[in-house]
């Protein structure tokens, strides 16, 4: 599944692909994405941990294509500059959790905020979802800010286990 910006390419990534950049198989990566990686390959921030269950997640149902992991590409350069995605499909509510991350010689160009921007139109055009939703650390400004800018409003404090209180921010599909 491919998503277009006006700076950026996002590829929901898929078993193979999260495969070969686990094991850091660089060129079946590059013939899989058509992206160039930062060196040494390695994961974009944040997603190393989950990949793994990712991956499996997506070879036993590859209907989930869209709600796990994209990567973040730049059009003009094809360099990979990050991830943006979700924690899986939509709840019982009709609510995704989306995160985003940007490799650290990537940031403040707006690369975050673009792509998370294309995965909540994404995701609010999809029938069953109501509200996008990100849980954020309350010292993490930049994320805070990109949440801001695409239109989420902070709605409480939710408790996570590696992280402890986070800010609950979402954003509600118009009706």
């Amino acid at each position: 599944m491919r998503l277009e910006t006006p700076r950026l390419l996002l590829l929901s990534l898929t078993a193979d692909a999260i495969d070969a950049l686990l094991t850091g198989d660089a060129a079946r990566l590059a013939a899989l994405s058509d992206a160039r990686f930062p060196q040494p390959l390695r994961p974009p921030p944040l997603t190393e941990e989950v990949l793994p269950l990712v991956r499996d997640r997506l070879r036993a149902d590859p209907s989930q294509d869209g709600w796990w992991t994209w990567l973040v590409v730049r059009k003009d350069t094809n360099e990979a500059v990050g991830s943006a995605g979700f924690g899986g499909g939509p709840d019982s509510e009709g609510a995704v959790m989306l995160g985003y991350a940007t490799y650290p010689t990537a940031e403040r160009h707006g690369f975050a905020t673009e792509a998370a921007g294309a995965l909540v139109r994404w995701a609010l055009s999809q029938p069953r979802v109501a509200r996008v939703c990100a849980s954020l650390p309350p010292d993490n400004s930049p994320a805070i800010r990109v949440a801001e800018k695409l239109g989420m409003r902070m709605l409480g404090t939710v408790w996570e286990e590696d992280l402890d209180e986070v800010l609950l921010y979402g954003i509600q599909r118009e009706r």
